[in-house]
C-alpha cells in the first residue's frame, strides 16, 4: 500500500509539472501574441531610438542616438542610421543590402541573406502573426518582470550566424516593443531602446535610396 501511495503520489507530481510547463508555454505565447497584434495593420514606421553598444574590445559603452524607418508598402524597405550628422547607414530594398560610412565615403552591397551587418536581422521587418514568427525565429523563452516581456529568440537561416540572442522586450501589460537586445557570437553586445515611435508616417523613396556619389565600393569586416 505504501509503494502504491508512492507511486501514485509520484506520477501526479509529474502530471502536475507537465501541466505547469503546458501552462508556461501558453503565457509564453500569450506574451508573443500580444506583442505580434500591435504590428498588425502597421504598414511603415519611423523610430528615433538610443543606441548601447559594448565591445569587447572597449571596456567603456558606446552611446548613440538614430532613426530607423521601415516601409512593408514598397518590398520590404528599411533604413538604420546612427549619428548626426549620419556615421552609419544601412538600408534594405527588397533583396540588397546597403551599408555606408559616410566619414569615409565607403559602401558595400550584398544579399540581405549573406550580410554580415548585424542590422541585417532587422532589415525584414517585425513578424505581424505567429505563421510569420515561426518562420523567422526559433523560440528561445520569454521572461516576464517588472512590467516587461523579454522574448528571446534565435534567427533561423543565414542571418544567424552572428547572433547569439535576439530580444524583444515588450511592456506586459500592452505587448508594445520598447527596445531590442542583441547578442553577438563575438562577446559584444546592442540594446536599442526606442525613444519615439510613429506609425504608418509618409516616407520619401529618398530615404530608402542614398546618394552614393564619391563613394567607393568596399568589403568591411
Amino acid at each position: 500500500m505504501q509503494r502504491f501511495t508512492i507511486h501514485f503520489l509520484t506520477l501526479m507530481f509529474l502530471m502536475s509539472g507537465g501541466k505547469l510547463m503546458a501552462d508556461r508555454e501558453g503565457d509564453a505565447e500569450r506574451v508573443i501574441r500580444r506583442w505580434l497584434s500591435t504590428n498588425a495593420g502597421v504598414e511603415a514606421l519611423e523610430v528615433e531610438f538610443t543606441q548601447i553598444r559594448k565591445l569587447t574590445s572597449l571596456k567603456s559603452m558606446i552611446r548613440q542616438d538614430g532613426i530607423l524607418w521601415m516601409d512593408r508598402r514598397g518590398g520590404p524597405r528599411f533604413r538604420w542610421q546612427t549619428g548626426n550628422p549620419p556615421r552609419t547607414i544601412v538600408t534594405r530594398v527588397k533583396d540588397e543590402l546597403l551599408v555606408m560610412r559616410p566619414r569615409s565615403l565607403q559602401y558595400e552591397k550584398a544579399p540581405a541573406g549573406e550580410s554580415k551587418n548585424s542590422m541585417a536581422i532587422l532589415a525584414g521587418g517585425f513578424p505581424r502573426n505567429w505563421e510569420e514568427f515561426e518562420q523567422k525565429y526559433d523560440l528561445l523563452g520569454v521572461k516576464s518582470q517588472d512590467g516587461t516581456s523579454r522574448i528571446n529568440v534565435q534567427p533561423k537561416g543565414q542571418l544567424a550566424r552572428g547572433v547569439r540572442v535576439l530580444t524583444f522586450v515588450t511592456r506586459s501589460a500592452k505587448g508594445v516593443l520598447q527596445s531590442i537586445d542583441l547578442t553577438l557570437r563575438d562577446g559584444s553586445s546592442q540594446q536599442i531602446v526606442f525613444d519615439r515611435v510613429v506609425t504608418n508616417p509618409q516616407l520619401s523613396d529618398k530615404i530608402f535610396y542614398p546618394d552614393l556619389t564619391g563613394y567607393r565600393a568596399t568589403k568591411f569586416k
